[in-house]
């Protein structure tokens, strides 16, 4: 019978091979739990909801400050106050989404008419001049035309200026009454010579209709004519369009 000696230094450096081994899978094991420990309620991500003239990207670069910051520590109400510096947000709501997200739910201010100046600027219903949106000028917005007092234009104040005040409660009126018909405007203006004249978007047709105490009997006729042609809800491609004598509409076809 042949006795095998048992050799003790080559089990022991298995074991200590074993134990090695268990020690850096624990080491590895509690790293893990100590980095994610670590990157705990830290915010990783941010979305955007509400917005359609203001970029998301301009909205993202104002939470940037924020990034990998712990959730608990940020101030919302400071946060919400910076949102509503610019003059395009006119409501914000700024909650913490655990376990890594800020999400910002925007209300933005929307301007009735651009203003053609030196520059261009947008008018809100209260007169108060803002900045363009991001996204560029929006075509179912109407472009305020031959303002006297360009260089007074500033952004970011309440306009006193007559003309511009009367067209812009023109337009606040007929946004709400006669929607399809503030949507079809690419310019408006007002003169003594021709009253007020509008330029179709769609068309480019000019469409004379009278002076101010004129206006709601003219709209009206304007609406009805519109309808009467069963074309759709905007002018066809007229030369012209002329309300400005009574109980007539006056047209002239292009050639």
């Amino acid at each position: 019978m042949i006795k095998t000696r048992f050799n003790t230094e080559q089990y022991r450096g298995l074991l200590w091979s074993l134990v090695a081994l268990a020690g850096f899978g624990l080491l590895g094991l509690f790293s893990s739990l100590y980095g994610e420990h670590v990157n705990a309620n830290l915010v990783q991500r941010v979305t955007i909801h509400g917005n359609r003239i203001l970029s998301t990207q301009r909205l993202e670069s104002m939470l940037k400050p924020y990034m990998w910051q712990r959730l608990e520590t940020i101030d919302l109400d400071s946060l919400q106050a910076q949102f509503l510096q610019y003059p395009l947000v006119k409501a914000v709501k700024v909650s913490r989404i655990y376990p890594d997200e800020l999400q910002v739910y925007v209300r933005e201010v929307h301007p009735i008419a651009y203003l053609q100046g030196s520059h261009y600027l947008s008018i809100d219903v209260e007169n108060k001049t803002l900045p363009l949106p991001d996204y560029g000028m929006i075509y179912t917005m109407p472009i305020i035309t031959q303002i006297s007092n360009t260089a007074a234009l500033e952004p970011n104040t309440v306009v006193a200026d007559e003309y511009i005040n009367d067209l812009v409660a023109f337009l606040k009126q007929l946004r709400r009454t006669y929607p399809q018909l503030y949507y079809d405007i690419s310019e408006i203006s007002y003169s003594e010579k021709e009253g007020l004249k509008v330029i179709t978007s769609t068309n480019s047709t000019p469409v004379y209709l009278g002076t101010y105490h004129q206006l709601p009997l003219h709209i009206a006729t304007l609406d009805a004519f519109i309808r009467q042609l069963d074309q759709g809800p905007v002018l066809p491609a007229y030369r012209y369009v002329d309300l400005r004598f009574a109980n007539q509409v006056v047209v002239k076809e292009r050639s």
